[in-house]
């Protein structure tokens, strides 16, 4: 009864569905749910960082690794870096408390997505307290 109860606990976690196509040196990172969206994403300048920001109410209910990876913002800056490995997610996040719990939940995400925590740079300010800015840095 008890190996039961273990087991049913254990598979009622979501893990996401993610896969990673590499073609022609080109890896992406696609959800089911935002699989049609990102084949719309063919060439990596099509990615460029054009301001991308989080808000608040967009990482509100992302709570799995598939709902992270169907928010547009996340899937473009994640493509975008895998298309350059070489630089850095610099992230800005709002001030304050908040903002630090905020963007310490965003950061292990995208460590357990398989960004290495050392490509990942946090700075405190985005302008805003409901919103994280991202941008590709060079190290």
């Amino acid at each position: 009864m008890l190996v039961a109860i273990a087991l049913l606990s254990v598979m009622s976690v979501l893990y996401a569905d993610v896969s990673v196509n590499n073609v022609e040196n080109n890896d992406k990172v696609v959800s089911d749910e935002s699989h049609a969206q990102a084949e719309t994403l063919s060439q990596p300048s099509d990615m460029k960082s054009a301001g991308w920001e989080l808000h608040a109410e967009q990482w509100e209910f992302a709570r799995n690794g598939e709902s992270i990876l169907s928010l547009p913002v996340l899937n473009n800056v994640i493509n975008s870096w895998l298309s350059d490995r070489q630089k850095l997610i610099e992230i800005q996040y709002p001030g304050g408390e908040e903002g630090e719990f905020w963007v310490q939940e965003l950061t292990d995400w995208l460590v357990s997505l398989g960004i290495p925590s050392n490509h990942i740079i946090i700075v405190p300010g985005s302008g805003s307290g409901d919103i994280i800015k991202f941008d590709l840095i060079k190290q």
